[in-house]
């Protein structure tokens, strides 16, 4: 492969059995961070990067939305932990990646610190990589999605994968109507974690959103408009990320980005009350 690849497109059976679900869906987040791992490994790459990580936090995300599995089995809990850590790892490279990008005029001394930095956090995110640590998670991935217990946890029957999907959409579209009544509240923590529930439940969309064939474009609508809030949530979270990065590289005389946080947070409250009156194209499920 010469290019990074994005995320494939997911298409599930209606009929498909809880089990089978979380397999099918898993494996093909495999299949992406699989693809770009060559050429972040051999290259550095920098998109390769951001899809190889994409690739895992969907499966991370897809481990946080099927609750049931991640209460009830040890090890489905301690995979997800060795996701989140490899994620983390990989954060600060991907962090100096979109901060160089969006910042080609910085002054040459900057400029070459920051580099040294990213140099620095690749060489990190890479070493955690090849750790026998890794490599054994990466096996026993591999082990429990064809012996583990989730396909006992969501069900076997036809029409399964249904039930527990519908379940977990709408408790995390519940959770995101609760935290977002009041956006100007929230500290920036919060207003973070609200969107990574937005991201989980964008990602449940894409994950899922064929197993309601009528409903297609009620899907469509639903992670539009979830990736709108993250966008916008992202860009309050800019003075954030710009702090870790001073922290990172001890660059102290970059200028911070420039938000109009009252314009950011009046659009995204928009959102988030649009996002609380959609239609679930999920909810028919839950009506039976």
């Amino acid at each position: 492969m010469t290019t990074p690849t994005k995320a494939p497109s997911i298409v599930l059976s209606p009929r498909l059995g809880g089990g089978r679900t979380l397999e099918s869906v898993a494996r093909r987040c495999l299949e992406h961070t699989d693809a770009n791992e060559p050429l972040l490994d051999a290259h550095g790459d920098h998109e390769a990067l951001h899809q190889f990580r994409v690739g895992y936090r969907r499966l991370r995300s897809l481990f946080s939305l099927a609750r049931e599995v991640s209460r009830a089995d040890p090890e489905a809990r301690r995979l997800k932990a060795q996701l989140r850590e490899l994620t983390v790892a990989f954060g600060p490279a991907r962090d100096l990646d979109v901060f160089l990008e969006g910042h080609p005029d910085l002054s040459p001394t900057n400029a070459a610190r920051l580099e040294d930095a990213r140099v620095t956090a690749y060489s990190e995110a890479l070493e955690f990589l090849h750790s026998p640590e890794w490599a054994q998670t990466r096996v026993d991935l591999d082990e429990w999605l064809r012996n583990g217990s989730y396909r006992d946890l969501l069900g076997t029957g036809t029409w399964s994968g249904r039930a527990w999907t519908a379940g977990a959409l709408e408790r995390r579209r519940k959770r995101i109507r609760t935290m977002s009544r009041r956006l100007a509240d929230l500290s920036d923590h919060d207003r973070h974690q609200l969107r990574i529930e937005a991201k989980k439940v964008r990602y449940g969309c894409q994950f899922f959103g064929t197993m309601w064939p009528r409903t297609a474009s009620d899907a469509l609508v639903m992670e539009k408009t979830l990736g709108a809030l993250q966008d916008r949530l992202g860009a309050l979270n800019d003075l954030a990320t710009w702090s870790r990065l001073v922290d990172l590289t001890g660059v102290t005389d970059l200028l911070p980005p420039e938000v109009d946080v009252e314009a950011e947070l009046e659009a995204a409250q928009e959102l988030a009350d649009r996002i609380a009156q959609l239609p679930g194209f999920w909810e028919a499920t839950l009506q039976k």
